[in-house]
């Protein structure tokens, strides 16, 4: 008799504990498709009268006055052209740098796009600099800090997880699933996304909105080839993996809206 009891209670417990699993996962999908209403324009902030040092801290040969003419001009693609360039040249002095003091014995040095190596290392100060130049001139709607509140939303881990900084629970099909559906949320946020490109996801540069009706987050894009070894004009669909470093980056220095 004892054990008939037992066992209906058993039966009783795993069910009460399964049903409160399902709803948790279910709680969590439902905060994931609230948090993708957010309007950031209700914030209300005006970004208009930031002050911005235009000078890199790596160098004195480098200037970032070109970006804010060109973001001041609202010349978007122009701007997120030369981003890119930046923080190549930026990013790549950085490591040059510091591999000749031997402080990263294993670094290389791309020298024809952006990296994510670079992107782990570029400075904090430039970071901050051609963030707070987007958020000045397209009044808060674009920026790395921007995008990186757009993930903040999706979970406390989710950039971690995304850039591949830490390892999500459970077996590594299940992370390397719960990091998928982080990163096609996001880039259906930003406004990147395209079913059609399967496989990767995203949508080619060329066929990006390069304007303020775009939606929020949607540039920078951090995609940039040095001239010669791949343009702009090629219509590549875009990897998302090095502006998910810098965002990692961003929040390592503290930046953020």
């Amino acid at each position: 008799m004892w054990i008939l009891i037992l066992i209906v209670l058993a039966v009783v417990i795993y069910f009460v504990m399964s049903q409160a699993s399902s709803t948790n996962q279910s709680s969590k999908a439902s905060s994931r498709t609230k948090a993708s209403q957010v309007d950031y324009s209700s914030l209300q902030v005006d970004y208009s009268n930031l002050e911005v040092s235009l000078e890199s801290s790596i160098s004195t040969h480098y200037s970032y006055t070109r970006l804010r003419d060109l973001l001041a001009e609202g010349k978007w693609r122009e701007a997120d052209q030369e981003t890119g360039k930046m923080m190549l040249n930026v990013g790549n002095a950085t490591v040059e740098r510091k591999i000749q003091s031997g402080e990263y014995k294993y670094a290389t040095v791309d020298n024809h796009r952006v990296s994510c190596q670079s992107a782990d290392y570029f400075p904090c100060t430039d970071l901050c600099t051609i963030d707070r130049l987007w958020l000045k001139y397209s009044n808060g709607r674009f920026g790395f800090s921007v995008q990186k509140r757009i993930i903040s939303e999706l979970g406390e881990d989710a950039l971690s997880l995304m850039s591949l900084k830490k390892r999500g629970k459970g077996t590594d099909s299940q992370a390397l699933k719960e990091k998928i559906e982080l990163r096609e949320e996001f880039i259906k946020r930003i406004g990147w996304y395209d079913p059609d490109n399967l496989g990767q996801y995203t949508k080619q540069y060329n066929d990006l909105t390069f304007a303020t009706q775009a939606p929020y987050g949607h540039l920078p894009t951090a995609y940039y080839w040095e001239e010669g070894h791949g343009s702009f004009t090629k219509n590549e669909a875009l990897n998302d993996s090095v502006l998910l470093n810098i965002l990692y980056r961003l929040s390592i220095c503290g930046i953020a809206l």
